[in-house]
């Protein structure tokens, strides 16, 4: 069963959550078909480690694992020639990503967070964003 989802407005301060051997596999395959350009992948990766996590207070992060969803989702889009979807898309993540500063489970979100301002919801402007290994 999916997490439930948490709505920006509705959170308080965030924790990280635990970081499982499962959601480490799942969240280090989903960087590194990000870094490939394998998009679909990425959210696919991203998704299962999402779907391990659960409903508690604890697990109110998610919604940062959704951002970096829908930002995979959004450049894939982007490549599948549906611009619109691109956007929508990158507006979405860009919402849940800037709720988390400094590192998530590993990954560096500062620099994918001015990245994505600087885009100013272009997504042709994140087609060389690589994420890095955590």
């Amino acid at each position: 069963m999916s997490p439930r989802k948490r709505r920006p407005e509705a959170l308080g301060a965030l924790a990280e959550p635990p970081l499982t051997p499962a959601r480490s596999r799942s969240f280090a395959e989903g960087i590194a078909h990000f870094d490939r350009g394998a998009h679909w992948h990425a959210h696919e990766a991203w998704e299962a480690a999402w779907n391990d996590l659960g409903d508690g207070p604890e697990d109110d992060a998610e919604i940062v694992l959704r951002g970096l969803i829908q930002l995979a989702a959004a450049l894939h889009a982007r490549t599948l020639g549906h611009p619109r979807g691109a956007r929508a898309n990158l507006e979405k993540a860009k919402g849940k990503l800037a709720l988390w500063h400094g590192p998530f489970w590993g990954l560096e979100l500062d620099p994918v967070n001015a990245r994505i301002a600087a885009a100013h919801g272009d997504p042709a402007a994140l087609a060389d964003l690589r994420l890095g290994l955590p």
